[in-house]
């Protein structure tokens, strides 16, 4: 009865058919004493990557929402910045030294450095959550920006996206209101928080600068300006890149 089993077994790997009813390895069925059988032939299957929907890069850590709705993290972990908690989540935002994510249930995780309460995010139903360098915003469900430390005073109004700069520095806290403008607070060294007007779909905060897109797709930039951050590619340069390399300029001009 063995010398049967195992020759089922065989031949059905060659053949690279599943194997007949009634066959067994591995310690299973009437005859338990034969040992495990390793299939000749049998391919392994390849490891697939993880795919995402959203990535965030930090300072020096990087995070993002896989398909199936858990975070990924990878970089470095002091702290744990890079440790991120079980559970579903739409959204995450790594921050300096920190990171904070909006779960399914619209509640706010954070993980990694908390020296400033800037991972200890208020109860609530979040949209959106962005992570600076030492203070956390999220856009509330009725749109008002909630921030914590509590030291740190959002800007007023009703927003639909909210970003923070400054790297390891309180920083500045950018939005995009409900009618379309952009409203700032916080460091204002550089003028990095105070916004042109216009009508805008996204803004990002810098270290020392911001930019955002405005409604026709162009983009504008306010802030420190010093290696020309703040100066986004006119019409002409973006011919002139097109024509000399398809993937844009290799070292700025």
């Amino acid at each position: 009865m063995k010398r049967l089993v195992i020759a089922a077994i065989l031949l059905a790997a060659l053949a690279g058919a599943v194997l007949p009813a009634g066959a067994a390895c591995d310690g299973e069925g009437p005859d338990a004493d034969v040992a495990p059988t390793k299939l000749i032939g049998a391919a392994s299957p390849s490891p697939t990557a993880p795919t995402f929907t959203q990535v965030s890069a930090g300072s020096s850590h990087t995070c993002g929402v896989k398909t199936d709705g858990t975070v990924a993290c990878w970089g470095r972990n002091d702290d744990g910045r890079a440790t991120p908690p079980a559970g579903s989540f739409t959204q995450v935002s790594a921050g300096s030294f920190h990171t904070c994510g909006v779960k399914t249930d619209g509640t706010v995780a954070c993980w990694g450095d908390n020296k400033y309460e800037q991972a200890t995010p208020p109860a609530g139903s979040f949209t959106q959550v962005s992570a600076g360098g030492l203070h956390t915003c999220g856009v509330k469900t009725d749109g008002s920006l909630a921030c914590w430390p509590w030291q740190v005073t959002p800007p007023a109004g009703s927003f639909t996206q909210v970003s923070l700069g400054g790297d390891n520095s309180p920083g500045h806290t950018c939005g995009v209101k409900t009618d379309g403008t952009v409203a700032c607070s916080g460091d204002n060294e550089y003028g990095q928080a105070t916004p042109p007007a216009g009508s805008f779909t996204q803004v990002s905060a810098g270290g020392f600068h911001t930019c955002g897109v405005k409604t026709d797709g162009t983009v504008v930039c306010w802030g420190d300006n010093e290696d020309g951050q703040a100066t986004p590619p006119t019409a002409s340069q973006t011919a002139a890149w097109s024509a000399t390399s398809p993937t844009g300029p290799t070292s700025p001009t």
